[in-house]
Order: C-alpha cells, then structure tokens, then sequence
C-alpha cells in the first residue's frame, strides 16, 4: 500500500487517517533527492573512512575512549595479549566451571 506523508522534525504525519494492526513494523520511504543533504555516493569511502590522516572523528574517538577509561578506572587496563590457544582454554575453563566438569 502507498499512502503519504510529511516528515516534520523526525516524525512522519498520514495525510489520511489510517489503523495499523501492529505497534511497530518495517517500512520503506522514499525521499526526494533534493531534500537530502551531502548524501553518500554508494561504494564510494566517506570522508571520515580515510585513515591517513587523524580528522576529527578520530581525535572525537579518542576522547571518548579517554572518558571510557576513565569511568572504568583500575578495570581499564589493558590485558596481556593473548593467542586463540589462550581464548580457547579461558573458555574451556569456565565452561568446566560452571557445569562442575
């Protein structure tokens, strides 16, 4: 079924009155492409995807890792590396634990 609508602010307003049978669902909207600003040309890499130079995405990431961590406090630190072999017998390990094998 097509019906219209107008985008206000976030929300989608019916031009005709409509009952749904469900509270939430997928559906698909159609926007013109002159009411799109800076759209991405699809399979192309945006700007911020570009890892040779630090942007300000990147000094935005790393703030937010800073006020992870610093949340996190003395649970921040980082663990030693560890090979899969390690994971694999963590995980065995707890597995065992937990089911008393």
């Amino acid at each position: 079924m097509h019906i219209e609508a107008i985008y206000d602010q976030g929300r989608l307003e019916f031009q005709s009155s409509i009952t749904l049978k469900h509270q939430r669902f997928r559906v698909r909207v159609e926007i013109p492409d002159q009411e799109i600003i800076d759209a991405p040309t699809p399979g192309l890499p945006t700007p911020a995807a570009d890892v040779t130079t630090e942007s300000a995405s990147d000094a935005d990431g790393k703030r937010l890792l800073g006020e992870i961590r610093d949340i996190l406090g003395p649970l921040s630190k980082a663990r030693a590396p560890a090979s899969t072999a390690d994971d694999k017998e963590a995980l065995s390990d707890a597995i065992a634990g937990k089911y008393g094998l």
